[in-house]
């Protein structure tokens, strides 16, 4: 009868590990490429050229706050622009708790 009860609790204990573990982190990481993706919609700017590439570092602050480290880009507007737009604004509160890591995106801005 001990080792029933034993071997009880140490179900009851695996499975609530196994509930309490972060359901999927790259799920959170599509969520916050979306929600870039629809920060970075609609740029203000002319292109010159039919496609303008630009690659972007950024990572998240204790607020839950996206920090631009690095773009970049060969045009000087498509740098500023990514940084008016993602500089300081604020993400989801499921998403923000990703950790201290620093993510790359690639952009592509095409002409219409």
């Amino acid at each position: 009868m001990k080792k029933l009860t034993i071997l009880f609790a140490v179900f009851v204990l695996g499975s609530t590990q196994i509930f309490a573990s972060d359901s999927n982190p790259i799920n959170s990481e599509q969520q916050l490429r979306n929600q870039i993706a629809t920060l970075l919609k609609n740029p203000a700017f002319n292109l010159n050229k039919q496609q303008l590439n630009a690659n972007i570092e950024f990572t998240l602050n204790g607020e839950g706050e996206i920090v631009v480290l690095t773009v970049n880009s060969e045009n000087i507007d498509v740098k500023s622009f990514v940084k008016s737009r993602l500089n300081y604004k604020k993400v989801d509160s499921k998403i923000s708790n990703i950790g201290n890591k620093i993510f790359k995106v690639s952009l592509k801005i095409l002409k219409s």
